[in-house]
């Protein structure tokens, strides 16, 4: 009977340690994961229902349909005093502008810039996210700083991002960390996009 019950605590333990195993490579999955990548841990770990990551040809394709371009919107309009403007544009990787102003004067004002971004998709494929990566910032006023605003939580969701005539933006900071002009555009808005000639 003493083979019997060895083999039986051997056999046991084998499944005790197979199981750990398993528990601690599960557990270290996102890590080595954003380390061959630049996917940054909270949108692997994090459940987001309805949101799913796009395949690196439909990124490659969304990122041609958005390079070199550039939109801008204002608040209520562009001769108002004061004004909020917004201007995104996808000149070597992505940079969000963005300023307060009274009158002839600007009061506050301070852009956030990515040399690449990657891009989640709607499953219903109704709009998408773009999530800067490794961002940096600036403030130029009131006081001239660098990488001393908060940028994590950022995003910018697009619809219709295939169709010029159709497009429309909406900016997410759902930790209200952006300073002013923030919050600004945070429902669908149709930005004017600029046109530039060689």
């Amino acid at each position: 009977m003493l083979p019997v019950k060895m083999g039986i605590g051997r056999a046991y333990f084998s499944g005790q340690i197979y199981a750990g195993l398993a528990y601690v490579f599960l557990a270290f999955t996102p890590f080595i994961l954003t380390s061959c990548g630049d996917i940054p841990v909270e949108l692997i770990t994090e459940e987001k229902e309805g949101v799913e990551l796009l395949s690196a040809v439909e990124q490659t394709e969304i990122k041609a349909v958005l390079n070199d371009r550039s939109f801008r919107q204002f608040d209520p309009h562009t001769d108002a005093s004061p004004r909020k403007g917004v201007i995104l544009d996808f000149f070597n990787g992505i940079s969000l502008w963005a300023q307060y102003a009274e009158g002839n004067y600007a009061i506050n004002e301070w852009e956030v810039h990515a040399n690449d971004y990657h891009v989640e998709g709607a499953t219903d494929d109704s709009e998408i996210k773009i999530h800067f990566i490794q961002p940096s910032s600036r403030r130029i006023l009131p006081d001239r700083c660098e990488d001393c605003i908060e940028t994590a939580g950022i995003s910018i969701s697009i619809r219709n991002v295939f169709d010029s005539k159709r497009i429309v933006f909406k900016l997410n900071d759902p930790d209200n960390s952006l300073p002013s002009p923030f919050p600004v555009f945070q429902s669908w808005t149709q930005f004017r996009e600029d046109e530039y000639f060689d």
